[in-house]
């Protein structure tokens, strides 16, 4: 449903464990975890990204005698969880977790947790919290009929304060039709030309742009309402500069040697909000910036997933992983805009004229542009998908196993696939083809949560 064609111009079980601890194993890098708070009950959670069946926490309330338990496992949220209760303010937690990948365990190191100070579990201080930190019963009720509570994250472990992180929302307005911004309040407010040139604007270069942003630091929670072809810019260090019209406005452009976005660290989610719910995505069909985590609740309590980057994934991480996982072609698209982003074949080598311009020359008799797009020759979704997974040839396009195994092939949507929650993401324009695009929907949402990892 939000088949994106390019962003460039938009007009508890508890088992005690008595064997003694030990401090030999290695940590793996394979998880996140953090404390989260609801009354006086904390939670103690692990979110694994590999092969666990089993996790145990072993805990310290106030210094007090170590507890070693089995934690258990919440489908809800997809991670381990250990109750704790009598928590109050001031309150100190240690603990750290034992855990299989596979056959082997591993011992983390020890975190702490004072209840009341945010600490490892707080979301919005950059020591980057996991998303399902957020208990879905502490999401403000969003008020207005079809709206939902929006909540920004800082998940960059420190490398940006939440006053450096920008965030803003531009879409129609389906009362009035109007191309508008959302305000802290909750309110769309009509876009134009002049509002490039208002009080507070943003000026680049001799540019005036206008200034729709907010700060993680502005709000915990802002009220989202129903919105048409909305667009959530995420930026970290600066704002995005963007130039707004009376009836549009001109998004980043990559492919523009002077757009002033070339230097910003930016990256965004799109959705839709009407009578029907919430439906929304992120996407790599042009370019990825930094690790997205997409979280939607309802108010039945019945609905709460996430989709986008797994939360184990660093953006250098992905970067170093981006060049040793894809084929040759591939590995100029993370170097040709770094460090600022991995751009989407099309944009690099594979579009007319580069070095990879025929790169599906002789699997299908079409344009390899228009494969990559998913327009002109290519219109048809199921065939563009095809396509792109390589299974074109083969009498069965819904097998998900045999998707990318062979050339050519487009490494670059398999990429994001493999490093994502789920496997599920929007590499290209038709990839929610046989339902692989990180985009969900809820009929009656509570909240949204959105987490900038780095």
């Amino acid at each position: 449903m939000m088949r994106r064609k390019t962003l460039w111009l938009v007009l508890t079980l508890l088992l005690a464990i008595s064997f003694p601890i030990t401090s030999s194993s290695v940590s793996a890098a394979d998880y996140t975890q953090g404390v989260s708070v609801s009354g006086s009950t904390a939670t103690i959670w692990f979110n694994s990204s590999v092969n666990t069946t089993w996790v145990d926490v072993h805990y310290q309330l106030n210094g007090g005698n170590q507890q070693n338990l089995r934690m258990s496992y919440n489908s809800g949220l997809a991670r381990y969880e250990q109750t704790v209760a009598g928590v109050a303010s001031g309150n100190v937690l240690s603990y750290f977790f034992t855990y299989n990948n596979g056959t082997p365990a591993y011992d983390t190191s020890t975190f702490t947790y004072t209840v009341g100070s945010g600490g490892s579990g707080g979301g919005g201080d950059g020591s980057g919290s996991g998303i399902g930190s957020i208990p879905a019963s502490s999401i403000p009720t969003p008020t207005g009929s079809g709206a939902l509570s929006l909540k920004v994250m800082n998940g960059t472990n420190g490398a940006y304060s939440d006053s450096q992180i920008y965030w803003g929302v531009l879409g129609i307005n389906p009362a009035s039709g109007a191309w508008s911004y959302l305000d802290l309040s909750g309110n769309l407010i009509p876009i134009s030309t002049a509002l490039n040139d208002a009080a507070g604007h943003l000026t680049k270069n001799g540019q005036n742009y206008a200034n729709i942003y907010h700060k993680i630091s502005d709000a915990s929670w802002v009220n989202l309402p129903k919105i048409t072809s909305g667009r959530l810019f995420l930026c970290v260090g600066t704002p995005c500069y963007i130039k707004t019209y009376d009836n549009g406005f001109a998004g980043p452009d990559i492919n523009n040697p002077t757009d002033p976005n070339l230097n910003v660290y930016f990256d965004f989610v799109e959705f839709t909000v009407n009578d029907s719910g919430y439906h929304g995505n992120t996407t790599r069909v042009d370019a990825f910036g930094f690790p997205i985590q997409h979280r939607l609740v309802n108010r039945a309590g019945n609905y709460d997933r996430t989709v986008g980057e797994l939360e184990s994934e660093t953006r250098a991480g992905l970067f170093a992983a981006y060049q040793n996982e894809v084929p040759t072609a591939f590995k100029s698209l993370g170097t040709v805009q770094a460090p600022y982003r991995i751009v989407a074949p099309i944009h690099g080598s594979f579009a007319a004229g580069g070095a990879n311009a025929n790169y599906f020359a002789g699997y299908s008799g079409y344009n390899t542009q228009d494969i990559l797009r998913c327009d002109n020759s290519v219109t048809d979704p199921a065939v563009c998908a095809a396509i792109n997974r390589h299974v074109y040839t083969s009498s069965d396009w819904n097998n998900v196993a045999n998707y990318y195994n062979a050339a050519p092939a487009n490494y670059y949507a398999k990429f994001w696939h493999d490093h994502s929650i789920d496997r599920l993401a929007y590499g290209f324009a038709y990839d929610d083809v046989n339902g692989q695009a990180a985009y969900f929907e809820v009929g009656d949402p509570k909240g949204l949560i959105l987490r900038v990892g780095w």
